[in-house]
C-alpha cells in the first residue's frame, strides 16, 4: 500500500515524489512541505486576508479533468486507511458499537462497512 500513497496536497504518487511524510490524516511531499514553509515564513497579503486559492480556481478544463482520478484514488487511500485503524480497534476487542458511534453511524452500519467479505 505504501506505493500507492499520494501526498494529499498535489497528489502526486509516492513513486513521483520520493519519500512521503504521512499522518493518520494526510500526507505530504517534500516539494509541497518546502511550498508550506515558505509560505508560514513570507510576510502576509492581502490574498491571504481572502483565504487559500482554490486549487481548481486556476486549472483548465482538461487538467482539471485529469485531476479527478487522482483525487478519487486520495479518496481511496484515506478509506483504505480508516479501515486500518478500524482494524486496529476491533484488535483491541472494541465493540462494533462504540466503533460505529466513533465514527457517527449505528453498530450494523460500521459492521457491514468494516467488515472484509
Amino acid at each position: 500500500m505504501l506505493s500507492d500513497v499520494l501526498c494529499s496536497y498535489c497528489l502526486r504518487s509516492r513513486s513521483e515524489t520520493g519519500r512521503l511524510v504521512a499522518s493518520p490524516l494526510a500526507a505530504i511531499c517534500r516539494q509541497c512541505a518546502q511550498g508550506a514553509l515558505d509560505l508560514f515564513a513570507s510576510t502576509p497579503s492581502e490574498e491571504d486576508v481572502d483565504g487559500p486559492v482554490l486549487p481548481w480556481s486556476t486549472l483548465d478544463d482538461d487538467t482539471l479533468l485529469a485531476r479527478l482520478p487522482q483525487v478519487a484514488s486520495a479518496g481511496q487511500q484515506v478509506e483504505a486507511h480508516l479501515a486500518t485503524w478500524v482494524q486496529a480497534a476491533r484488535d483491541r476487542d472494541i465493540s462494533w458499537a462504540r466503533i460505529g458511534t466513533a465514527l457517527g453511524m449505528t453498530r450494523q452500519s460500521a459492521w457491514e462497512r468494516f467488515t472484509n467479505p
